[in-house]
């Protein structure tokens, strides 16, 4: 499943993106099926950039505020008044009460039939689902002062939330749970917006998503232009364990299958989900390392991986090794054999990779010694570079990182397994090199 952000602006269009709305596409029966969740201001005209406006499956409007629904109007003309004919048929829109009604008002001059031949309009309800190709939506009210729904879509095993517009509520939980990427709404900032039953702030955009449980990844939206995005970002950063995101017009994503064909669970938990390694790109990033060292001796290919195990938690750690002081890692000596990796050797290299997959970073392996987890002292813990830097964090995040890959490969936890513990250099992209 692709989900492209066609607009993301709250409230009105901004200078850098349309209002609200996302393409959604999957490929299904040999073909590539396509729905648009809302159609704000502005949208229209990138949409006709990722789309033909005639192969839209469907289109979902949370609400029938303007910056969600109005170039439905433009949608309306491309269907009826294109040269050549009309588009045949109609489009399946699913919207709230009373929509076919509002876009006609909205588009002055209509006959009393509205915009009906060339939409087929349907209710939305709370909690129903809406089957279009391989796609499963199930719309949920949220909190806002219309009659407003999130969409949670599923296809083939991967999971896409959008809140639409809300404040906290109940519906959040089940809309939110174990979905792989998470869109919702951040339009409200703590100590400026007080007013109730309208939107979500950051820090409770973020405080929704831990309490669903299992969301992958954490994507503020509908930001109005007047806001600050960082300010949003760190709000949601006092309560979201991961990387903040926020959602920029153009950005696209690409749900996955788990490695070896298993489809990832929508109750999956996001530290059991693993990275999608663009392997291919990281050897052209070693290639490119490789040829301004002409002296380097041949080993090979290098591994070619992450930090962590979750796309949320590589992000958080590679931001510590390209704009931190990481400089150490540690990996448990039996989920290499597990695994059926080598354990590093002092002079050999690795490509580590961000939590979308894709090379950020060449690294050198400097020093290695094997040992006990009880063996870690607090230098090391500091050379790690991770969050306070002590030895007593390094413990507490460690200890459940090393839980989770004792229960991936099937043996019992303790503080006496055998450790690597690494540290290394940063020796490619020349930005970066220490």
């Amino acid at each position: 499943m692709k989900v492209t952000v066609v607009g993301c602006s709250g409230s009105f269009a901004g200078p850098e993106s349309p209002a609200s709305s996302y393409l959604v596409q999957a490929d299904h029966e040999g073909r590539t099926w396509s729905i648009v969740l809302d159609l704000g201001n502005g949208a229209l005209g990138p949409l006709q950039g990722l789309v033909d406006l005639a192969d839209l499956d469907a289109v979902f409007i949370s609400h029938l505020h303007p910056d969600h629904c109005v170039d439905i109007c433009g949608l309306y003309v491309t269907r009826k008044y294109r040269p050549g004919g009309a588009v045949a048929g109609q489009l399946d829109v699913h919207a709230p009460a009373g929509a076919g009604d509002r876009f006609a008002l909205m588009y002055h001059g209509l006959e009393h039939t509205g915009m009906s031949a060339e939409f087929a309009v349907h209710e939305l309800g709370d909690t129903v689902a809406t089957t279009v190709g391989p796609f499963t939506v199930t719309a949920y009210r949220v909190n806002h002062p219309v009659e407003a729904y999130g969409f949670r879509v599923e296809a083939d095993g991967a999971v896409l939330a959008y809140t639409g517009d809300t404040d906290a509520t109940d519906a959040l939980t089940p809309l939110l749970t174990g979905a792989d990427l998470a869109l919702v709404d951040s339009a409200f900032v703590d100590g400026r917006d007080e007013a109730q039953g309208i939107h979500l702030s950051g820090r409770r955009a973020a405080e929704a998503a831990v309490a669903a449980g299992g969301v992958g990844r954490l994507v503020l939206t509908h930001i109005p232009p007047w806001n600050d995005p960082e300010v949003c970002r760190a709000q949601a950063a006092e309560a979201w364990p991961g990387t903040v995101e926020l959602a920029v017009q153009g950005d696209t994503w690409t749900l996955w299958r788990r490695a070896g064909g298993d489809v990832a669970s929508p109750q999956q938990p996001a530290e059991e989900r693993p990275v999608p390694i663009d392997r291919a790109a990281g050897l052209s990033m070693w290639a490119d390392y490789r040829a301004s060292r002409p002296g380097l001796p041949d080993e090979g290919e290098p591994p070619v991986e992450c930090f962590g195990d979750s796309p949320a938690l590589a992000d958080e750690l590679i931001a510590f090794v390209t704009d931190g002081p990481k400089r150490a890692t540690a990996g448990l000596v039996a989920a290499y054999a597990a695994d059926g990796e080598p354990l590093p050797r002092v002079g050999s290299h690795w490509v580590a990779c961000g939590g979308d997959g894709r090379p950020r970073v060449v690294l050198r392996t400097q020093e290695l010694r094997v040992g006990p987890l009880s063996s870690v002292d607090a230098q090391f813990a500091w050379d790690e570079g991770e969050y306070d830097r002590s030895l007593e964090s390094w413990l507490d995040g460690h200890r459940r990182f090393f839980r989770r890959e004792c229960e991936r490969i099937g043996i019992e936890f303790s503080d006496e397994l055998e450790v690597v513990f690494e540290r290394f250099s940063r020796v490619w992209p020349p930005g970066l090199a220490d």
